[in-house]
């Protein structure tokens, strides 16, 4: 049977990104599909040309093109990402974390029922410093991907994961810090608010990122070749 030779596979490569994927992983499993395709066209017609094999193969997808894949995707790996996470942010709660965690609710009560614009200033220092680590692995990912050629969708959650949920929490928090703090129960509940977003910002910025290759390993087989 007429196969695809070594330069077609590299115009396939080219294809899918000059149709917006950007993310090697997803590159190649849509060249493996669009190959697929083609090689089992030519099966039957071998005497159709590679170019029009393509064209065919990729109106396959749909007028959308590459995207519900590429949104597939995407939605799957959050979803591996976001256990990842609660894997971690659950032992937090078991012993003996379980008592540093009410350590802190405890230290930040104290605090929030002293003066709210000391925990206030202690707050934004902590999202000050995780958007600046988030700048840091955010720049480590693109010189890597700038040296070896790749983006891969997994690990660029893995270093971008922190980005939405950090700035949302902060203007959350901001504003039950400026409202809540004027009973008890306000003051507990932003304690325990503060604590988990601090403990959520930990995960995603240090513990994370550092065990990023095993993932990403475990995730794509040949990552490690890479």
């Amino acid at each position: 049977m007429k196969q695809l030779t070594a330069e077609q596979i590299d115009q396939l490569y080219i294809f899918t990104r000059q149709h917006f994927v950007e993310h090697y992983d997803l590159q190649t499993e849509l060249v493996d599909h669009l190959a697929n395709a083609i090689e089992t066209r030519w099966a039957k017609e071998p005497n159709v040309p590679f170019e029009d094999a393509l064209q065919a193969a990729f109106k396959k997808f749909g007028i959308f093109g590459f995207s519900d894949v590429v949104e597939q995707r995407s939605k799957a790996l959050g979803k591996r990402y976001q256990k990842l996470m609660w894997g971690y942010f659950k032992t937090f709660f078991t012993v003996p974390r379980l008592l540093l965690t009410l350590t802190l609710i405890v230290c930040a009560k104290l605090i929030l029922a002293y003066n709210v614009y000391v925990m206030l200033a202690l707050y934004i220092s902590m999202q000050v410093y995780s958007l600046y680590r988030m700048s840091v692995n955010i720049k480590a990912f693109n010189q890597k991907a700038k040296e070896t050629g790749r983006k891969w969708m997994f690990e660029e959650m893995i270093f971008r994961g922190v980005t939405f949920s950090a700035l949302a929490g902060f203007w959350f928090q901001f504003g039950q810090m400026m409202y809540n703090t004027q009973n008890v129960a306000g003051q507990w509940l932003i304690a325990v608010l503060s604590v988990v977003l601090l403990l959520h910002n930990y995960i995603v910025l240090f513990i994370i990122p550092s065990k990023a290759e095993q993932y990403l390993i475990e995730t794509y087989p040949e990552y490690k070749m890479v």
